[in-house]
Formats: C-alpha cells, sequence, structure tokens
C-alpha cells in the first residue's frame, strides 16, 4: 500500500522538535523575528584578545560614553604637564546652558579638576563636561579637536566626536570595538586613575548622586567604567570586571532599557570569565569586520522613548508559540541569574567646590565672576539649597537636575 505523499509543514517539525527538547529537559533560547541584535564585545584588557562580539564594528550614537574620551583627553593633558587634578575649571554661560543632565552651578563657579571628573563619572553631568573641556583645552572646540586625535592614534577607526559630554549629534558616532580599545587604553595607560570609575556615589553638600552603572554594586569583580543614555542610542555600557588575574571589558550598546542592559552586561561578563582565552586568536586592535557593517548609526527613539509597542504579528501556529515561550527565560530570570540584589551604598566621596591651586594655563581664576540668580533659577527644588563659598560669598548651589529613569 502506497504512502500518502503528504508532508509535515514546517512548523509542525519546529513544534515537534521543541516538544522533544522540552521532555529532555533542554532549554531553548530564541530571537524574536526580525530583532537586529545590538552591537557588543568582550575583550581581555591584558592579551587584547576577543571573547565574543557581535556587530562589533556598526556605527552607533555613544551618548554619555563619549565621556570615557573626554577623561582620557584630560589625563594626557595632565601627564603633559599643562594642568593637573587641582587646576581650575570655571563654569562659563556655555557650559551652564547645556541640557541636562547637569548640576546647574552658576556661571563664574570655580571647581577643580579632580571633582570635575568625579562628577563627570558619576552624575554623567554634561555642563561639568563642557567645562572641563573648556577649562582644560581654552574652548571646547580645541579639546574636541584633541578627543579625535587621541582616536585615530589609539586606532579608533571609526569614531568620530563633535562634543564633550555626549549629547545627541549625528555627525557623532562610534562603535562597540572602538569603545573597547578606548576603555583598554584607560586601564593600561592609567592605572593609578582607576578609581574615578568605580565610585558609587558623591556628596555635593547635602545632596547625594548615586552612580549610573547598577553593576558596580550587583556584579561580583566590577571595577568600573561608563553609562551613556540617549533616546537615539538607548542605553549604552562600557564596563570592566576583575576576577584573579582577569580583567575584561565588556561594551554593550542599544539596550532597550535598563533591565535588559545590565543584564546583557552581566552575562557577556560571566561567559567571558568562563571561556578560555588560549585558543581564541582575534585580537581587538588587529581584528575585521565579519561581514559588512552598518555605516548609519540607528535611531532608536521610537522604541525607547516612545514607548511604542511592536505590532502583533500573526501567528500561524501558537503550540510552537507556546513551545518557544514555556523555554526561553525571562529577563526577570536572567537578571536573578547574572546579577545580585541591589545593596545599599558602600562608599560616597565628597565633591567640594574651590581648591583650585593647579597650573592655571587660562587665568581662569582671576576671571570675572557672576553673581546674577537667574542662571541658575530653573533649578529650584524644594530640597533644602546647598550652600557654598565661591569668591569669598556664599551663593546657593542648585540640586542638581535628575536623569530620565529608563
Amino acid at each position: 500500500m502506497l504512502r500518502s505523499n503528504s508532508f509535515p509543514t514546517p512548523a509542525s517539525h519546529v513544534r515537534r522538535m521543541l516538544l522533544a527538547l522540552a521532555a529532555i529537559g533542554l532549554a531553548v533560547v530564541v530571537q524574536a523575528p526580525g530583532a537586529a541584535a545590538a552591537p557588543s564585545i568582550v575583550v581581555d584588557v591584558r592579551s587584547g584578545k576577543v571573547l565574543s562580539q557581535e556587530q562589533a564594528f556598526d556605527r552607533w550614537y555613544p551618548a554619555s560614553l563619549t565621556k570615557l574620551m573626554t577623561v582620557y583627553t584630560v589625563f594626557r593633558e595632565i601627564e603633559s604637564g599643562r594642568v593637573s587634578l587641582t587646576s581650575p575649571v570655571r563654569i562659563s554661560q556655555k557650559a551652564l546652558a547645556e541640557p541636562p543632565s547637569k548640576m546647574g552651578f552658576p556661571a563664574g563657579t570655580i571647581l577643580n579638576v579632580d571633582n570635575a571628573i568625579k562628577i563627570v563619572m558619576v552624575k554623567s553631568a554634561n555642563d561639568i563636561s563642557t567645562a572641563l573641556a573648556e577649562s582644560v583645552a581654552g574652548s571646547e572646540a580645541a579639546f574636541v579637536a584633541k578627543m579625535n586625535e587621541h582616536a585615530r592614534r589609539l586606532g579608533m577607526t571609526d569614531s568620530r566626536f563633535t562634543n564633550a559630554h555626549g549629547l545627541h549629534d549625528t555627525g557623532q558616532y562610534t562603535t562597540a570595538r572602538d569603545m573597547a580599545v578606548l576603555a583598554i587604553a584607560i586601564r593600561r595607560e592609567f592605572p593609578r586613575y582607576g578609581d574615578y570609575f568605580d565610585i558609587p556615589a558623591i556628596r555635593v553638600g547635602k545632596q547625594r548622586l548615586s552612580n549610573h552603572n547598577p553593576l558596580l554594586a550587583r556584579f561580583d569583580g566590577t571595577t568600573g567604567m561608563k553609562t551613556g543614555f540617549l533616546c537615539a542610542s538607548g542605553l549604552n555600557i562600557v564596563v570592566s570586571a576583575k576576577r584573579g588575574l582577569r580583567e575584561l571589558i565588556a561594551v554593550v550598546l542599544g539596550g532597550p532599557t535598563g533591565q535588559e542592559r545590565n543584564v546583557r552586561a552581566a552575562r557577556l561578563l560571566s561567559e567571558g570569565f568562563a571561556a578560555n582565552p588560549f585558543f581564541v586568536a582575534a585580537k581587538v586592535d588587529t581584528m575585521k569586520p565579519a561581514g559588512a557593517a552598518n555605516r548609519q548609526a540607528p535611531d532608536l527613539r521610537a522604541t525607547v522613548c516612545q514607548r511604542k509597542k511592536p505590532a502583533a504579528r500573526k501567528n500561524e501556529d501558537s503550540a510552537t508559540t507556546a513551545a518557544f515561550a514555556m523555554q526561553a527565560p525571562s529577563l526577570d530570570e536572567l537578571e536573578e541569574k547574572y546579577l545580585k540584589p541591589p545593596r545599599p551604598v558602600a562608599r560616597i566621596e565628597t565633591v567640594a567646590l574651590g581648591n583650585a591651586t593647579g597650573p592655571d594655563p587660562f587665568g581662569l581664576v582671576g576671571a570675572p565672576q557672576s553673581s546674577s540668580a537667574s542662571a541658575f533659577a530653573a533649578e529650584e527644588s524644594t530640597a533644602p539649597p546647598t550652600l557654598a563659598t565661591i569668591g569669598g560669598r556664599q551663593v546657593r548651589i542648585p540640586v542638581p537636575t535628575p536623569r530620565p529613569v529608563r
């Protein structure tokens, strides 16, 4: 008797395969159809070996990851002897006008380079980033030229900077690979400045500001680095972690939420520490794209900030979907697996104004200081004001503008 010439549909094949895997306890992890994986890379700091990468040469908007190049450039200026950690940083009207995240110190306020770096790394304050650039190089434009010069020298072949803070500019872009190159340069060239990247919180007057990097407290071995957020870029992170004699750098770009970004970074680091680098040949400074790289940074505004839900897809096989859903771990489950529960801040650095006694190449300390209240009237808050002495007089320091929670 001849068998029927009918064959199972592809969907039924998938369903049977998934159910069979489920029966023997194997987990199936899948990616939603049409979903584009955002760029990532994991690199061993000592050897430069690339332990994993995904679209590491795709262009992306760096957001506040830009500030890693900002502080790297400042470190280079300190090494040259032109400035020091106690050199003055003066808040200009241009710096004060930067959008949040910001501190809102009135124009004319003086702080030193050391405290400015702490604020930039913890608060990610755009006004302080601009003031730091202007004060160290004479103008933000001159400072940005130095940023791009360092990027070329380091071999960041697909990065371009147009400002010192990372606020959105379509002409400012980077890649996951280039950010890893920069992070490794910071770790190798300036190990003595490592403490700037793992400060859990700072205190400015009566205000306590926490670091935006939750892995500092929730992933064992984290040694710091920087987060970045823009509606156009999504949530980015460069994170370093050390276990035993190994230190890894992970770069994750384009997280739709902070939870997804943090879990992905923690998972990549965990897998990196579990991997044996002996058999890895690729190195971050010589690696080449595996295929065509995206030369246009995507704009994620619609999905990250406008909260648009993806259109419902017509499902022709609900049993297959159920099998996928049954096997794929939820984001909450992954968070529990790779990250520890939040815990109280263990260390708070005090940041004060003034104490600018180092080299002052642009005569900032002797410049006239403004007492205009209008410069910080927009920063009014119900919290008690913080008073500080600037130029021999007491002024109110506004409550820093909060960063959006995503």
